[in-house]
């Protein structure tokens, strides 16, 4: 093979693997616990290819990302809670809009 042609393809391999994006866990370190009353916002990820841990990422009032320890009582509770909200909130919007369609 041509030597300019293989130095082509290193390059270009090169210019490839450097721009791809290196995935890895968000979360090097986590908290036990935070103020519930400074959570605005919860976000549980599954393992993934890249992660082999679930991640359990809070945002605060203040924007800041604060990773919580999925096994700490802490984030068993929040998370708990976030469901059950969830649910409710799933219900009333259905048992609204089937009122809605009733009476009419």
């Amino acid at each position: 093979m041509n030597p300019a042609i293989q130095c082509i393809v290193l390059l270009a391999c090169i210019s490839i693997c450097s721009s791809a994006a290196i995935k890895k866990c968000q979360c090097v370190r986590t908290s036990q616990a935070i103020h519930p009353s400074l959570i605005i916002d919860v976000t549980e990820t599954p393992p993934r290819p890249y992660c082999s841990r679930s991640e359990v990422i809070v945002i605060l009032k203040d924007k800041r990302k604060v990773c919580l320890d999925p096994k700490s009582q802490f984030t068993r509770i929040l998370l708990t809670s976030r469901t059950i909200k969830a649910s409710q909130n799933h219900s009333k919007t259905t048992t609204a809009a089937t009122s809605s369609v009733i009476k009419q």
